[in-house]
Formats: structure tokens, C-alpha cells, sequence
């Protein structure tokens, strides 16, 4: 029989080599046309957006005088190619920002006992020498506290006048080791990876203010497999000795990014935005972090410009803003500065770490989605947009009958022959897209990750990829292309994949509560998993009703967009209901199963408390989409007060700070959260809120 089988399987594959190559173009669309995809995919170029980078960091370097007198590198650079591709009000901005910048030109780190070595020189390592460190040539004595965080960690030694080695950051080094306890200066060997990449140095600083009559000292970050040869010579006794060399300057705190546009034909008011951040302080010049970004959305515009005036693309109907920012702080003060351009932006597509060859990192191109709490059509467009491509370049034994290889390659000729690893995954912050949020734009993010060399010294050229930046443009440019020259039919045809993936979503949360059910051992436990089950549906039905409406902003007239758009939204309550009769079904097969009644649900008397208890927060509204800034506040906290606040996991802290400024009640912040992750004990969250309550950042008011 087993004979028989695989022979038949043998017949069979040769059958399928034999047929007609499938329609792929019939299966695999988008929201553009495979002509429009054609157009974009044969201009891109990731050699392009490679030469940028080159242009911008092609190594890591020390910063002259020069750029801090005048306009720095990578600014010159985008300024330049942005004018050559014919790219709109061209201009560099800059905004004066707290603090004084930090540059040093001598570093120098050497070891003088047990013998004579130089360590470290920025020219060779330039973030080698942690930020803001004070000009200065100390010898001393280095003294190993392991961690170096904790005040523990220094009991029984003495490191006064000394140089302190330890495994925890420099900032939290500095604070123990020379402001508590002492030291000269600190040795850090942080990493994000010790054992992977033990020669990789993870840039740093430390702080620029110390207390009253204390110094700064200084801070250099070194490799792990130094630090452990360092820590054995300790070990054995010996006396290892350092020398720090260093000489600094500081200049006028300043934030300089660079602003572009793409016109549009004046039919439309609105705008939207392409975001990059050009600078991440000035000492980090990181390739991938985030240069390749910068890199790319010069080339989307470039390609998408060409396009539209060869007439592959239809031309934009509204502006695009292209905006190359230092991190977070220069959004916030370019859209504060510009706040009728603000009030236009409809969406922004944030770029921030685009450039990885992703099998070599191990690595996914991912699209960090709005969160619940914002739901947006934008999503729906950028995965629409994103998976097209990537299903063209997998290979896919369906379709072996066309050949092998694939579908539609987009593939740069210097760059790699990889499949495309895409992952379209929750909201997650800490970029630019953030600030949009905060400003009621909604905003997505892209980024390769994991990045084994973030925030290092190996974050260079060398590790970047054409063909990555070629796909990456790829769905930049389409996604742009939509949002730019949107009108009725495509604002109806972008609900349309909201409505078909937001069914996909509310059947993810069905299984995710039917796991709930399916889960469950204790029969007394099996009342509450139900509950759950159709709070995970009822939640995501909320969520889905709002994503498709938000997508009337692409109509021509958003108002009657959104009248037309409420009839497909109100489906969405059918469709929720049509779930919950399933869950409920399967409820009742689990309790026959358990042999116990099948109760009907019914409010505890904790969760009634929690219903009419309202959350305000205190010391005004804040949108934040980061999660609470607590750090300070939360190491002055009693133990049992720390341990309650982790009850609530930290990815959704984020979506907790949003819900305290949107005036519900513990419960429903409760089911929120439980709905869009998975299930909070509600005693868990109240412990939280009451924690804060007494750092007096909420107020909880029983109604």
C-alpha cells in the first residue's frame, strides 16, 4: 500500500507540471493594479537607497567642529539629493532644544597595569566613549562590582577615586558608582547580546548634571570579551590599571532635520506624511538605525515622482510631507511649530530600520499596526500592500507547474536572492510614528527586526541589503501612491479590505476565546473562560466597526464617505453576533462535557465595584502611546507597591496610559485591555491604579 500511495503521489506531481501555469495575477492583487505594481517595482531601487546610505554614514566617525557650526553631514546629504530628484520647498529646519550637545575630539582608553594596551580610541570605535563624559587625563585603579545597578553590589568594596566595572548600563553605573559611591569613571559592558557578539559595544551616556558637589566623571563602553578579560585578571589578583583620556566640547542644544514635499494638484486639502529620523543624538550614527530609513523614503519619492510624470502612477490629489527629523523630539517640534500643516496630515507612514538583510539577522520586515485604542484603515492598506509583495517572493509549490522561483522577483542586482520575511504584528513604540498618535494621526511602523547590531558599534553599511531596500520601496511607494491620489472609488475598494480583514481579525479572536474554553480543567473555572471568550469577540467588534469608518477620510467628501460607509460598519454586529452564538455553543458542549450547568453570565460583586469606579487622570491629558514615565516615581516605591505594578505586563502599559486619559471605568479599561491582549485579572489592574493613585498621577471616583 505504501508502495502504491507514493507512486500515485509521483503521478500526481507530474500531472501538475503538466497544466497550465495557475492565474496567479487573479490571486495575488492589491489595492493598485499589477500594472501600477509593474511600474513601481521595475523603478525602485534598492542600489539607489544604498547609495544613500553611503553618502549619509559611511562609517562611524567623530563629528568635526564644522557641522556643529554649521549644518551636519547626513542634513547636506539629503538636502542635496532631495533638490537633484526634484523634490518640493526643499528646506533645513532647526529648533533649539534643552541641554547643549556633546562632542568629544580625543578618546582614548588605555590599560597601564598589568600591562601597557590601548583599549579603545573613538577614531577606531567612535561610540566607544559614553556621551557627555568630562574632559579630563585620569589614571586609576578599576575595580569589578558585577552588575553595579544596586547599591548592594558595592558592599565591601571601595571605589572611591576608582574606576568601576560592571554589566549594567553607564548611566546606572554613574549613579551608583560615582555619584553614591565615589568613582572616577565607569566601565560598562552592557549588551543586548554578550555571548553572540562579545566584541559588539552598545552606544551609551551618561548624565551631563550631577549633584551638588559632585563631578560627571567619565563613561566608556566596552566590549563584553574585554570586560571578561579585565574581570579575570581581577580575579586572579592582579592590579589592572586604566588610563582615560578625553577632550570635549559642548555647543548650543539644537535640532536640525530636513523637510520636503511631493505637491499636490490642489483638489485636496489634506496632506500626509513619510517619516524618517535623520539623527538619534549626534554622537550615533547608526546605518540601518536609522539611515537606512532616511535613505529609503528619498528613494520612494524619487521612483514615485518619475512614475507619476511618465503617468504609471495617477498623480497626488494631496501633498506629501517628507519629514527627516532627529528621533521623536524633532517631530514633536516640527508639528507644534507647523500646526496648520498638522490639522491637514490624514496618515503617516513611519520608516525606521529598513535596510537588513534579513536571513543574516534573522530577521523579519515588520509593520507595527495603530493600536486598539486608535483603529485605522492604515493598517489594512500597509498589509495589503506588504503581503502582495511577499507572496511573490516566496516559492510556492502550488504553482511549480509556472517553474520554480518566484512569482514576480523583486530582487536588486547587488542584493540578495532571499525570500521576503514579513510579519504584520501589534502596535509597538519608541519611534516617530508615536508623536503622530499623539497628535490624532494615525501612523504605522516598518522595521526590520530583530537587529543584531542595535544601538552598537556594528550598526554599518556592510550589514544592509539592495534587495531588502528594493522590496521595502516597493511597498512604501504603494502604500504613498494610495494614500496621495485616494478618491471615492479607492476610499471604498481601502473599506473593503478593512471589512474582509477585520472579519479575519474577529475570527482570531474568536479562537483566541474559544482556546479559553478549550483550555479549561477546573469546572468552577469554565463560567469565567466564557465570559472571557465573548469579551475577546465583543471587543474586537468594537475595534472593527471604527477601522472601517475611519477609512471615509479618503473620500473625496468625508462626511457623505462615512454615511455611505455605516451601512458596511453596522455588518459588523451581525457578523459579532453570528460569533458569540458559537462561542456560546461551545460553551454549553465543554459544560455538558464537565457535566455543570451552563450558567448565565452575571457581574461579580468585585467587577460591579470596578464599573462604577471611574479613572481621571491627574496633571493634565496626555496621549502618550509609550506607557506611563514612571522610572523615578517607581524606585522610591515600597516593594509590595513595585510588585503590584507589574501585575499589569508592560505591553500593555501603553494602551492602559491612552485609556486613563478617556474617561472610563476601571472595568471597562479592564476589558479593553483583556479584549486586545489576553485576559487581566481585574484585582491585578485595581492594585495598579490604586499605585498610582498614590503617586498621584489618577484619581479613582466612585460614581
Amino acid at each position: 500500500m505504501k508502495h502504491v500511495a507514493r507512486m500515485a503521489v509521483a503521478v500526481g506531481l507530474c500531472t501538475i507540471t503538466l497544466t497550465t501555469a495557475p492565474a496567479q495575477e487573479r490571486e495575488d492583487r492589491t489595492l493598485l493594479t499589477w500594472g501600477q505594481m509593474r511600474a513601481i517595482i521595475n523603478e525602485a531601487s534598492g542600489e539607489r537607497a544604498m547609495h544613500h546610505v553611503l553618502e549619509l554614514v559611511p562609517y562611524p566617525r567623530v563629528r568635526p567642529r564644522s557641522e556643529y557650526e554649521g549644518t551636519f553631514r547626513e542634513t547636506d546629504v539629503m538636502v542635496k539629493f532631495a533638490r537633484e530628484y526634484g523634490f518640493s520647498d526643499v528646506e533645513v529646519e532647526s529648533f533649539p532644544s534643552q541641554g547643549r550637545l556633546w562632542q568629544p575630539s580625543q578618546g582614548e582608553l588605555w590599560m597601564i597595569e598589568p600591562e601597557v594596551r590601548k583599549l579603545y580610541d573613538i577614531y577606531d570605535v567612535a561610540v566607544s566613549l559614553a556621551a557627555n563624559s568630562e574632559s579630563g587625563d585620569v589614571t586609576a585603579e578599576v575595580v569589578d562590582v558585577g552588575a553595579g545597578g544596586g547599591s548592594g553590589d558595592y558592599t565591601g568594596k571601595n571605589v572611591q577615586g576608582k574606576i568601576v566595572l560592571g554589566s549594567t548600563g553607564a548611566s546606572a553605573l554613574q549613579r551608583q558608582g560615582v555619584f553614591e559611591q565615589g568613582a572616577v569613571g565607569v566601565l560598562s559592558y552592557t549588551s543586548l547580546r554578550p555571548d553572540t557578539y562579545p566584541d559588539q559595544l552598545m552606544s551609551q551616556s551618561i548624565s551631563s548634571d550631577a549633584p551638588e558637589g559632585k563631578s560627571v566623571g567619565f563613561g566608556w563602553s566596552i566590549a563584553p570579551r574585554v570586560a571578561r578579560e579585565i574581570s579575570a585578571m581581577l580575579s586572579r589578583g592582579q592590579k589592572v590599571v586604566l588610563r582615560s583620556i578625553i577632550k570635549a566640547e559642548t555647543f548650543p542644544g539644537e535640532l536640525e532635520m530636513v523637510h520636503a514635499t511631493i505637491k499636490g494638484d490642489g483638489s485636496s486639502d489634506q496632506e500626509i506624511a513619510v517619516s524618517a529620523h535623520l539623527y538619534e543624538g549626534y554622537i550615533k550614527q547608526g546605518a540601518n538605525d536609522d539611515n537606512s530609513g532616511c535613505a529609503l523614503t528619498l528613494e520612494m519619492g524619487r521612483a514615485y515622482m518619475r512614475l507619476v510624470s511618465e503617468g504609471k502612477l495617477p498623480p497626488p490629489k494631496r501633498t506629501i510631507h517628507f519629514l527627516w527629523v532627529p528621533e521623536i523630539s524633532g517631530t514633536n517640534a516640527w508639528l507644534n511649530k507647523h500646526d496648520d500643516i498638522k490639522k491637514r496630515i490624514i496618515a503617516d507612514l513611519n520608516f525606521d530600520m529598513e535596510g537588513l538583510r534579513l536571513s543574516t539577522s534573522g530577521s523579519f520586515w515588520v509593520m507595527h499596526r495603530t493600536p486598539d485604542t486608535f483603529p485605522s484603515f492604515l493598517n489594512d492598506l500597509g498589509a495589503s500592500i506588504m503581503e502582495f509583495v511577499a507572496n511573490l517572493n516566496i516559492e510556492r509549490v502550488r504553482y511549480r507547474s509556472g517553474g520554480y522561483g518566484f512569482t514576480l522577483p523583486v530582487i536588486s542586482p547587488n542584493g540578495s536572492l532571499d525570500p521576503f520575511y514579513i510579519l504584520v504584528d501589534k502596535h509597538y513604540g519608541a519611534s516617530d510614528h508615536v508623536v503622530y498618535l499623539q497628535n490624532g494621526i494615525p501612523s504605522v511602523m516598518f522595521i526590520t527586526w530583530p537587529d543584531m547590531w542595535y544601538h552598537s558599534s556594528q550598526d554599518t553599511p556592510d550589514k544592509l541589503d539592495p534587495t531588502q531596500f528594493k522590496r521595502a520601496a516597493v511597498v512604501g511607494i504603494g502604500a504613498m501612491s494610495v494614500l496621495a491620489s485616494a478618491d471615492d472609488a479607492m476610499g471604498a475598494k481601502v473599506a473593503a479590505e478593512s471589512i474582509a480583514r477585520g472579519s479575519e481579525r474577529m475570527g482570531q479572536a474568536e479562537r483566541k476565546g474559544l482556546g479559553y474554553l478549550a483550555d479549561v480543567t477546573d469546572p468552577a473555572a469554565l463560567a469565567e473562560a466564557y465570559k472571557e471568550a465573548r469579551n475577546a469577540v465583543r471587543h474586537q467588534a468594537e475595534t472593527e466597526e471604527s477601522v472601517v469608518l475611519s477609512a471615509s477620510v479618503l473620500f473625496n467628501n468625508p462626511a457623505e464617505g462615512k454615511k455611505k460607509l455605516e451601512s458596511l460598519a453596522k455588518l459588523v454586529d451581525q457578523r459579532a453576533a453570528a460569533l458569540q452564538n458559537e462561542v456560546t455553543a461551545f460553551y454549553r458542549l465543554r459544560a455538558d462535557e464537565m457535566k455543570v450547568r451552563a450558567s448565565q453570565l452575571a457581574m461579580t460583586a468585585e467587577e460591579k465595584q470596578a464599573s462604577r469606579t471611574m479613572v481621571e487622570r491627574l496633571g493634565g491629558q496626555s496621549r502618550g502611546f509609550g506607557g506611563f514615565g514612571r522610572r523615578g516615581a517607581f524606585a522610591n516605591l515600597a516593594e509590595e507597591d513595585r510588585a503590584a505594578m507589574r501585575k499589569v505586563p508592560q505591553h500593555m502599559t501603553s494602551e492602559l496610559n491612552i485609556l486613563i486619559s478617556q474617561s472610563k471605568s476601571i472595568l471597562e479599561i479592564r476589558d479593553f485591555l483583556s479584549g486586545e491582549f489576553e485576559p487581566l485579572p481585574l484585582a491585578d489592574l485595581m492594585a495598579y491604579l490604586r499605585v498610582m493613585e498614590k503617586l498621584g498621577a489618577v484619581k479613582l471616583t466612585a460614581k
